[in-house]
C-alpha cells in the first residue's frame, strides 16, 4: 500500500459528520497531488472529499517530510449494512503504453558451458552451447565473442562475430605472451531466422546520466525469451512510488481482456532518484504474429471502512457536580446523541485530589450519572475518557 492508503483513518459521529485523516510524502505531494474519494454501497457513486492541510499548530508532531490532511463532510447514511469505500487518485494521468511484437523482441539467455582448451598448435579453442530454452533456434543464433587481458577494460576487448557454430579458434599470434586473458560471449537471433532482438545478457554493466524525463514512467522495455516469458521493465521516480502504486497491464490480442501482471519487482538505481520495476508475463501459444499491448499506469487503491465499527463518540456535555444530603458527590452530564436511540454508550470517569494525579481513581458506568464519596472542602478535578 502507498503511504496515503496506509495512513488513511476515517471515523464518524454516527449522526451527520464524517472525518478522515491521512498523509503523503511532501516531495511526492510537490510532484503529484492525491485526491481522496468515498462511495457507499447504496449510491455507488465516487464523491471527492474536500481536505485541508493540517498545520503544525494542529499537530503534536509534524515531521517536515510529510504533509498531513484532514477531510470533513456531512453524511446522512449510517446503519448496519452500509459501508464506505475510500480510494486515492493522482491529479495527473500517469501511464505508459507499448505494443510488443514477440518474435521481433527476442532475448535469449546467455550461452552456457563456456570452456577453453589448448591445441597442439599452441592456439586456443573456445567452446560453448546454446542456453536451455533457446536450443530451438538452433543454427539461427549469432554470437559475439570478446576477449581481453584481465587488467584491460572490456571497452578495449577484441570482438569476433560468429554464426552457425558453437566454437571459436583464437590464434596464438593474436595473443600477447605471458598475459592472463578473459573471454565472454553473448547470443542473438540471426538475420536468416526471421527472429530479431538484442543480444543476451553478459557480465558487464554500463551507466550514464540523462536529463530528467518528467513524472511519467520511462524506459518501458519488453523482451521475449523466445519460449514462455515476456519480461517488461520500466523506471519511475522514487518519491512518486511512496504515494502511487504502479501496475503492468497487458493484452495478448486486441480482442482479449486486459490482465494485470503480478508480482511487480523493484530495484533501486544507485545515485539517481529512480527505481526499476519489472514484471514477467507468462506467454502461451505464441506465434510470429503474436503482438502484446502492455501498459504501465497508476493503480487505483481502495480501503473499505464500515461506519458502525468506527464510531468516535463526542465528549459528554454540561458536566456538573452537586452535593447530596448524605454528603456524597453526584456527577451528572448530558450524553452525545446518536442518530439511532437503541445504541448504548459506556462511560469512564476519572477523579483525583488536586495536584495528585498519580493517584487517579477510575470508575465505569453505563448511564449519565455517578455517585462517589468525598469530603467537603477538597478540590477534585474530573475528566472523562
Amino acid at each position: 500500500e502507498s503511504i496515503p492508503m496506509k495512513s488513511l483513518s476515517c471515523y464518524n459521529d454516527y449522526n451527520s459528520q464524517r472525518t478522515c485523516t491521512w498523509m503523503e510524502h511532501s516531495e511526492a505531494h510537490a510532484l503529484v497531488g492525491m485526491i481522496l474519494y468515498q462511495r457507499d454501497n447504496i449510491e455507488m457513486a465516487n464523491k471527492e472529499l474536500l481536505c485541508k492541510h493540517q498545520t503544525e499548530n494542529d499537530l503534536h508532531e509534524a515531521p517536515d517530510s510529510y504533509v498531513h490532511w484532514v477531510c470533513r463532510n456531512t453524511e446522512n447514511n449510517f446503519g448496519i449494512g452500509i459501508y464506505d469505500t475510500y480510494s486515492f487518485k493522482p491529479n495527473k494521468m500517469l501511464q505508459a503504453e507499448l505494443n510488443v511484437d514477440l518474435f521481433q523482441n527476442v532475448q535469449t539467455l546467455p550461452p552456457q558451458n563456456l570452456s577453453v582448451s589448448l591445441m597442439t598448435s599452441g592456439d586456443f579453442l573456445l567452446t560453448w552451447k546454446a542456453a536451455d530454452g533457446s536450443q530451438g533456434l538452433g543454427n539461427a543464433l549469432e554470437y559475439e565473442v570478446t576477449y581481453k587481458r584481465e587488467w584491460e577494460s572490456w571497452e578495449k576487448a577484441a570482438s569476433l562475430l560468429l554464426s552457425n557454430t558453437t566454437r571459436c579458434h583464437l590464434s596464438h599470434e593474436d595473443l600477447v605472451p605471458g598475459s592472463s586473458y578473459v573471454a565472454r560471449l553473448r547470443a542473438r537471433p540471426g538475420q536468416a531466422s526471421g527472429f530479431s532482438g538484442p543480444y543476451s545478457e553478459w557480465s558487464t554493466e554500463v551507466s550514464w546520466e540523462t536529463p530528467e524525463g518528467g513524472l511519467q514512467p520511462r524506459n518501458l522495455r519488453c523482451l521475449f525469451n523466445g519460449a514462455d516469458r515476456l519480461t517488461c521493465s520500466w523506471e519511475v521516480k522514487k518519491a512518486i512510488i511512496t504515494s502511487v502504486v504502479f501496475g503492468l497491464f497487458f493484452r495478448a490480442t486486441r480482442a482479449s481482456a486486459e490482465e494485470e501482471c503480478s508480482p511487480v519487482h523493484e530495484k533501486a538505481l544507485t545515485h539517481i532518484p529512480y527505481v526499476v520495476q519489472s514484471c514477467e508475463i507468462p506467454v502461451s501459444n505464441s506465434s510470429r504474429q503474436s503482438r502484446y499491448h502492455v501498459s504501465v499506469r497508476a493503480k487505483m487503491e481502495e480501503k473499505v471502512i464500515e461506519a458502525y465499527k468506527n464510531i468516535k463518540v463526542l465528549p459528554p456535555a454540561n458536566v456538573s457536580v452537586t452535593v447530596t444530603e448524605s454528603q456524597e458527590y453526584e456527577l451528572r452530564w448530558i450524553k452525545h446523541t446518536f442518530q439511532y436511540g437503541f445504541i448504548k454508550q459506556r462511560y469512564q470517569v476519572e477523579y483525583w485530589k488536586n495536584n495528585q494525579y498519580g493517584k487517579v481513581s477510575l470508575r465505569k458506568c453505563r448511564s449519565p450519572g455517578f455517585l462517589f464519596a468525598g469530603q467537603m472542602g477538597r478540590t477534585v478535578p474530573l475528566t472523562f475518557i
